[in-house]
This record gives structure tokens, sequence and C-alpha cells, in this order.
């Protein structure tokens, strides 16, 4: 009896092999996040009792999203103070990655040395260093230590009252200028994207466009810009999910709370909504910003 060899075609042998490098990957997002996704929304719907065999769940309704929504206002407020703090973070973050990548991307004595102070928070951002420098300058402010002053602008603060500005405009200016130095810590995965963005695009552009008269302005409007726009839309997307999920966040802040005291049906209710507001955001940002992007057709 003749054994059938299966022979594969060129297509089919690259997605076999596409699909067993993204294995890892699929395991990984099934075991990690899929599973513990799904048993978070039962529990948003149940009542959970803990007892000796474990957490107990009975099913009930909406009652857990009646009780953290509309019993404690508190949750609605800081699901809109994180929104508002997204606005505003993401804006300046996208701006200013794009605005350090163009410098970062000229040609000048010392640039390797700046590409690496700027790609430093890629490392230090999650670590202890960061924790040091902007809780332990705190304390230090706190104690008395004028000198420690660094990262807060009290002095601005002061110019603004006395200059006649609203207190609510006073805060909210000083609110930005006092979250610059973690803006830019946060800046470094997008300046790096940017960066790659920029060294991809083909020099005959800037050439023709100078030989046409083209100022240094409108050849980065021109062609700079749109260029780099499809990045524009992954950093914004990748923004606002950092900004979301940042432990400095106010629901983030929360929802550790409510782990470390056992209420499971509030802060899986609590995660399920924010979950779902993170994909509206980031599903109305990609709608807006997609019209824009432009890609070079081949």
């Amino acid at each position: 009896m003749k054994r059938v060899k299966l022979e594969l075609t060129i297509e089919q042998r690259r997605a076999w092999a596409g699909f067993m490098f993204i294995l890892p990957w699929l395991i990984g997002f099934v075991y990690f996040f899929l599973l513990p996704f799904i048993k978070t929304v039962w529990f948003s719907f149940s009542h959970i009792q803990i007892g000796a065999d474990g957490l107990q769940t009975t099913f009930a309704g909406l009652r857990n999203y009646k009780l953290t929504f509309l019993e404690d206002p508190d949750n609605v407020r800081l699901i809109f103070s994180s929104l508002g703090d997204m606005a505003y973070r993401v804006s300046i973050i996208v701006i200013l990655s794009l605005f350090i990548a163009v410098i970062l991307n000229q040609r000048f004595r010392g640039r390797a040395l700046a590409r690496a102070i700027f790609a430093l928070p890629i490392i230090i951002s999650s670590g202890v260093i960061i924790y040091l420098l902007k809780y332990d300058v705190l304390a230090q402010s706190m104690q008395g230590n004028q000198g420690a002053d660094l990262f807060q602008s009290s002095e601005l603060a002061q110019m603004l009252v006395q200059s006649g500005f609203h207190p609510q405009l006073v805060t909210y200016f000083t609110g930005i200028v006092n979250g610059i130095y973690e803006l830019i810590w946060k800046s470094g995965v997008q300046i790096l994207l940017f960066l790659a963005a920029l060294q991809s695009i083909p020099g005959y552009l800037y050439e023709a466009s100078s030989l046409e008269g083209a100022t240094k302005w409108e050849a980065f409007w021109k062609i700079t810009f749109p260029m780099v726009s499809p990045f524009i839309l992954v950093t914004a997307v990748y923004s606002i999910i950092d900004t979301f999920t940042d432990l400095e966040n106010p629901v983030m802040k929360k929802i550790f709370s409510l782990v470390a005291g056992m209420h499971y049906e509030t802060v899986s209710t609590l995660g399920i909504v924010y979950f779902l507001l993170v994909l509206i955001v980031i599903g109305i940002v990609t709608a807006l910003l997609f019209r824009n992007v432009f890609y070079i057709e081949k």
C-alpha cells in the first residue's frame, strides 16, 4: 500500500510558519487574558461569598452595576477624571514625542548620546529609580526642603495668582507643568517610533521639494507630517492605553484598593466598565485619526 505524501504549497508553509510563530502568544492570550476576562465578566453579574471551598458565586443580574455606579458616585467621578487626564496627557505626549524625534533626526555632534538619553525612560520608568526620583523628592519637599521642589510649579502658581488668573485656571496650568517631567518619561517609546518613521522617509522627496523652492516649514507639513501620520495613530493608541493603565491613574488606584479589600464584585464591575470605556475611546480616536492617515500606494 502506497503512502500518500502530503505536499504543502509555499503559501500554506508560510501560513503554518506564521501560526507556529504566534502560537506562544495565542496560548498566553487565552490563559492570561481571555479566561480571566470571562471570569471577571461573570463576577460582575454575581454575588460572591468567600467560603471554605473558595469563592462561591450566585447570579445577581445588574445588582453590582447599580451599586457601583448609582450608589457610589465616586466611581463615576474617578472615570471622568481619568478621561480628562488622558485627553491632555496623550495630546502633549504625541506632540512632544514628534518634536523631540524631529530634533534627534537632525545631524549634530553627540546625536548618539542624545538618542540614548531619551531612550533611558523605556528602561528606567518602570523601575525603582523613577520611584525614588518622584516620591523621595516629594517627601523631602513636604519636610520643608526648598531644594527638593524639583518637579513642582509653586512659584508659577504664586505668579499666576498674583497676576489675577482664576484659581481653577491656575490649578489646570500648574497641573500640566507639574506633570511635564512624568510626560517626558512616558514618551520614550513614542520617540523611538517617530524616529524610525522619520528615518524611513525617502531622501529624494526632500531633494525634490528643495529644488522646487519649498522651505523647511513647507517640507515638514507636506512631506514629513503625512509620512509619519500612520505612526501618529499608533503612538496615540499606545499612549491612551499606557495612560489608562498607569498605576497613578485614579481608577487604577481604586481598583487596586478594592482588590486589597477583597471587594471582588465591585472591582469586577468597575474593571469591566473601565475596559469598555478604554475600547470606546480607542475606537473614537482611531476613527478620527484614520481619516487623515496617509499611506504610500505601491
